[in-house]
């Protein structure tokens, strides 16, 4: 009698509660705002946090770019610290001699300045006669609505700090970024089969030790087979630019291929930016038409043959995320820690595919992630 009185007591509670499934949805509930309030706290960590977090993942993402390299050389029985030391060097002394290349033709750009706005003002001067009317209207209707101070106008007060001052004040802290990545790609490529096999043993169930290894494995096929072969394309994107505009007779072609190549690296964003940046070029210096059009054309049509033939040629058993994702995380990544830390958006969009796809909790927001033909391949594969 007294157990019967007890389940009475029990489902009495659970039918003032609403039932098992009242009970099941106030837990879902509870999970998506546990969901929410991590995605924001990880947010707020990240922005608190930009000046350590962004220069550790252009690193993470420099030692999975180089670690093909690296591996080349151990298997000439050079040993795994000497091998990355190498590279990263070697990198760095690419990077530095490229560097200090091209300054002399960023600073002929810089010389010629002033004489680039005049060209602007005169190419924009029937522009500002059409704009005048509407401008002088405006400013009869702001002083009838508004009274003038008693000092009369007032003048504007701009301070310059300088270019010289601007530079000596952040350049140290460059520096000290650019060490910092050094040193930890370097870290990175010589400890990453040792840091791999932790990983792997970290799980105490051999279920869980073989997904880890297989996780490690698509990892190591994806992201760092992604962004080496995206490193070589953009290698040959930065040389056709080059001889597209010394054939074309547009000056500087050498340096719109390397900042072509660079800007590449970072999705959507940076082709964007160099095709808008060498339309303004092409309205600046060109004194035809055909003379303005032709950097943005030559830019455009070479992004159209890499984006729709080379990339889905060379990439697209590696790229399974879909744009739409890599927009939002590319837009973050932008907010948080600035532009140069965009090209770590797709390595971690395929990383976290990735793991999503083989954690069976996680697969369906894995299944969000990814494109329609890569999230049905690791369906089917799974299956």
């Amino acid at each position: 009698m007294n157990r019967l009185e007890k389940l009475a007591n029990i489902s009495a509670v659970l039918e003032d509660m609403g039932g098992p499934f009242s009970m099941r949805r106030d837990l879902q509930v509870m999970r998506i705002c546990m969901i929410l309030l991590t995605i924001v706290a990880m947010l707020a960590i990240g922005v608190a946090a930009a000046d350590l977090l962004a220069p550790t993942a252009v690193s993470i993402v420099l030692a999975l770019v180089l670690a093909p390299a690296s591996a080349g050389l151990e298997r000439l029985r050079i040993p795994a610290g000497a091998a990355a030391l190498v590279v990263v060097v070697a990198t760095v002394s690419v990077l530095v001699f490229a560097g200090l290349k091209f300054a002399p033709s960023v600073a002929d750009v810089v010389k010629r300045g002033p004489a680039i706005m005049q060209s602007v003002e005169a190419k924009l001067s029937p522009l500002r006669k059409q704009i005048a009317a509407v401008e002088n209207a405006s400013q009869q209707i702001s002083r009838g609505t508004q009274s003038a101070p008693a000092g009369g106008r007032i003048v504007p007060v701009v301070e310059n700090n300088g270019m010289l001052y601007s530079l000596a004040s952040t350049a140290p802290g460059i520096l000290a970024k650019i060490v910092y990545v050094t040193v930890l790609t370097i870290f990175l490529l010589s400890t990453r089969r040792h840091y791999t096999t932790q990983l792997i043993l970290l799980p105490r169930s051999m279920a869980g030790r073989l997904r880890m290894a297989r996780i490690c494995r698509d990892v190591k096929s994806r992201v760092s087979g992604y962004l080496f072969t995206l490193a070589m394309i953009n290698l040959g994107l930065t040389l056709v630019t080059a001889i597209a505009f010394r054939i074309a007779g547009i000056p500087h072609g050498l340096l719109w291929g390397v900042a072509y190549g660079l800007l590449n690296f970072v999705p959507i964003i940076g082709p964007t930016a160099i095709i808008i940046s060498a339309a303004i070029y092409g309205v600046i210096t060109g004194h035809a038409v055909l003379q303005m059009l032709l950097p943005p054309i030559i830019l455009l049509s070479i992004d159209t043959v890499e984006a729709y033939f080379v990339q889905p040629w060379l990439l697209s058993r590696r790229i399974v995320v879909s744009p739409v994702a890599i927009f939002i995380v590319v837009a973050t990544l932008v907010w948080m820690w600035g532009a140069y830390a965009a090209i770590t958006a797709i390595p971690a969009l395929i990383l976290l595919h990735t793991v999503a796809m083989h954690v069976p909790s996680m697969r369906p927001f894995g299944m969000l992630l990814a494109t329609e033909q890569g999230g049905l391949g690791g369906a089917r594969r799974r299956r």
